[in-house]
């Protein structure tokens, strides 16, 4: 008998710090995001489960959620933004400034040249995947997970087949959704995507 479970992803607002390689550097929602995710969320859509990354642009939103709506809030290490390594936190111009030929190499080929002390395109890939099979053990029919638009693009990436160094093409803003489903029998799962970068669910 096919069933389904369901990941709404939302990306975190919009965070006091911009224009940088975000990435584990931490930083606090600005006032604005922690409002717009706050609005993205006014319903409860019949979330069985809230998860979360660790980090605070992340964490506030799904203690919030979670309290809100009383419900279970399981915080993942794995959820966490790629890690920029050198560049983690460092303004964009600043490190084309200063490595302009390395920066470029990065975002025409991530994974053969990852960030100077940085994770690994295949590390990250690996991490996710790790967080969606426990999540789809967890999770009984729908779950809300707020994370990052780089955790965001990576899941999208692999469910469609978009090469790491097209990720960027992937659209995800602050305090968007994307909605993804798992059709499954005993045997093996069925992913879909469901939609993208919207202001709130269907």
């Amino acid at each position: 008998m096919l069933q389904s479970k369901q990941f709404d992803l939302l990306r975190h607002g919009k965070p006091n710090l911009t224009g940088v390689y975000l990435g584990r550097t931490d930083t606090e929602l600005s006032l604005e995001g922690q409002m717009e995710s706050e609005a993205a969320l006014e319903r409860n859509l019949g979330w069985d489960l809230v998860v979360c990354s660790p980090l605070s642009r992340c964490l506030k939103t799904g203690l919030w959620v979670a309290q809100k709506y009383d419900l279970e809030l399981l915080v993942l290490d794995e959820l966490q933004e790629f890690d920029f390594g050198d560049w983690d936190g460092q303004r964009f111009e600043d490190v084309y400034q200063n490595e302009a030929e390395k920066a470029d190499l990065f975002w025409k080929d991530p994974v053969s040249y990852p960030p100077p002390n940085g994770e690994s395109l295949e590390s990250f890939v690996e991490r996710i995947d790790r967080a969606k099979s426990l999540l789809l053990e967890r999770v009984e029919k729908k779950v809300l997970v707020v994370t990052h638009g780089g955790v965001i693009r990576c899941l999208l990436g692999e469910f469609l087949g978009v090469k790491p160094e097209h990720w960027s093409r992937i659209k995800v803003d602050y305090s968007h959704m994307t909605q993804l489903r798992f059709d499954y029998n005993a045997e093996q799962y069925w992913p879909q995507l469901l939609s993208s970068n919207c202001k709130t669910f269907l």
